[in-house]
């Protein structure tokens, strides 16, 4: 889900989202906003906020009615430093665990399973695809050639 999507597209991945026919929804930082999905209970931050107020909107994903969730930031060698700041920042006092690609600890904290290997095809419902009236479909097409023969002085 990123800014680049029309409002259509928006809102039917969202509520693809929201019924389970989708299972994970990725999102820029931009399209994340505004977004209300009720049980929520996990958000993994793969490229992570650089403003404790971005952490917190995203966080608060799983918090919403009472409810509580876990907020997953993985962070490189070279974040760690500006992520210790921002979690100060935003009054969060992490757990954290060093993890390397691969391993179940990994897989555990973030929720990810083992791909299925059936392949997902999800289309679009077809009052969403573009329609092309006749005006758009003859963009900017040359005079008919008889015309241009005319114009230049020859005869059809």
């Amino acid at each position: 889900l990123h800014g680049g999507k029309s409002q259509p597209q928006r809102t039917r991945t969202l509520a693809q989202f929201k019924t389970g026919h989708v299972t994970v929804l990725v999102a820029t930082n931009v399209a994340a906003r505004g977004i209300h999905v009720d049980n929520l209970d996990l958000v993994v931050n793969v490229d992570p906020p650089t403003d404790h107020k971005d952490y917190l909107h995203r966080g608060g994903r799983t918090a919403r009615a009472g409810e509580s969730g876990s907020v997953v930031t993985l962070v490189t060698p070279n974040q760690r430093r500006d992520m210790t700041r921002l979690m100060a920042a935003a009054g969060i006092t992490p757990q954290t665990t060093q993890v390397r690609s691969g391993e179940e600890a990994l897989n555990r904290i973030t929720g990810a399973q083992t791909p299925s290997g059936i392949p997902v095809t999800i289309t679009a419902p077809a009052s969403d695809r573009p329609r092309r009236s006749a005006a758009s479909s003859r963009g900017r097409r040359s005079r008919p050639a008889q015309e241009r023969r005319r114009s230049q002085g020859m005869a059809a």
